[in-house]
């Protein structure tokens, strides 16, 4: 069973929700800083497609630490991972309708290109040989599109759906007082 421990220092809980007000002048700039951290926390988890246990430790200053700051967190968490597999699915949906509907219009595209490459490539003519042959490439170029949305496409969305499911499911939350006086 592979586990995922993600450590973050944050101003507050709520950066990791949204973009810090940070620059690589502060002491506060991390890795995570050009975004919300949670996106740290997904591409962690991402990382080991096997995690099977997500833990996130946050460390804060003194100040914003609360009693109930490790399950107020959790909480957002929760909610934030089901607010994303909602808007997931339905690109997901929408990612697969679209994919159908350019495949069968790229078939009939294709078919023709096809033919009329057969029809020109017995000429003699060199331009329109190279004409053909330019067809046959084409219409095999037009196949990626489609194929990209229906296969690669579907593997990612899949990706992103384990990666928010094992943060939901399987994470716990520490939230941690950070230790110098200095970090308030």
């Amino acid at each position: 069973m592979s586990s995922v421990t993600v450590a973050l220092r944050l101003r507050s809980l709520d950066d990791l929700f949204r973009t810090p007000d940070t620059d690589p002048f502060s002491e506060w700039y991390e890795a995570y800083s050009e975004r919300p951290a949670i996106e740290y926390v997904e591409a962690c988890v991402a990382d080991d497609p096997g995690a099977e246990h997500v833990e996130v430790v946050v460390g804060l200053p003194r100040s914003a630490v609360q009693a109930d700051s490790a399950d107020r967190l959790r909480v957002a968490l929760v909610r934030y991972c089901n607010a994303h597999l909602v808007t997931l699915h339905r690109d997901s949906r929408r990612n697969n309708i679209r994919g159908w509907l350019m495949l069968a219009i790229t078939i009939v595209v294709v078919t023709f290109f096809v033919w009329l490459a057969q029809r020109i490539s017995g000429s003699p003519d060199t331009i329109l040989s190279i004409a053909a042959e330019g067809l046959s490439i084409a219409a095999w170029v037009l196949l990626w599109h489609p194929l990209e949305a229906l296969v690669f496409n579907r593997w990612d969305f899949r990706l992103d759906r384990r990666v928010l499911l094992t943060i939901r499911d399987k994470a716990t939350v520490r939230v941690e007082p950070l230790g110098h006086a200095e970090d308030d």
